[in-house]
């Protein structure tokens, strides 16, 4: 009986104190808003008057440094040389593919061997090499547990 005496004081408590204060501010629900867009008043506002400038030379004479613009040249030279590079080393490589193919296609043309005698490594899995595991010890220290082996936070 004393519980419902507490109870009854409780929700009386609480509902004097909504009329007396009025009623709880709820923030508004959380609902994604439209991007806000810019006014008009951006035009209205990029017209404006330049004021004359005190103390600044009427004739002003532009130079250049003579490094600078040899700097420059040289830059560009150097880069055009790198580019010219890259381009006979990627024809040396294609060619050096292209002949590798030939000997292998002659190759395989010469050692005609059944099909169930010879081992193909498989398309589906990587070829494991120390370079390639020492890559993937790296990457997962790098990387971490995956998700689903973290503990999340209880709520």
């Amino acid at each position: 009986m004393e519980y419902l005496i507490v109870i009854a004081v409780a929700v009386a408590i609480a509902v004097f104190d909504d009329r007396v204060r009025g009623k709880k501010k709820v923030p508004p629900p959380t609902v994604p808003q439209d991007i806000p867009r810019q006014r008009k008043r951006a035009e209205q506002n990029a017209k404006f008057e330049i004021p004359p400038l005190r103390g600044v030379p009427s004739d002003m004479q532009v130079t250049f440094d003579a490094e600078v613009l040899r700097a420059q040249e040289l830059r560009s030279k150097w880069e055009e040389a790198r580019r010219e590079a890259q381009r006979a080393k990627q024809l040396r490589e294609r060619e050096e593919c292209a002949v590798r193919r030939a000997a292998e296609e002659t190759q395989a043309a010469a050692a005609v061997v059944p099909q169930t005698a010879v081992r193909t490594p498989s398309v589906l899995l990587p070829q494991v090499t120390a370079d390639t595991m020492a890559r993937a010890v790296v990457l997962a220290e790098v990387l971490g547990k995956p998700r689903a082996l973290r503990r999340f936070p209880q709520r």
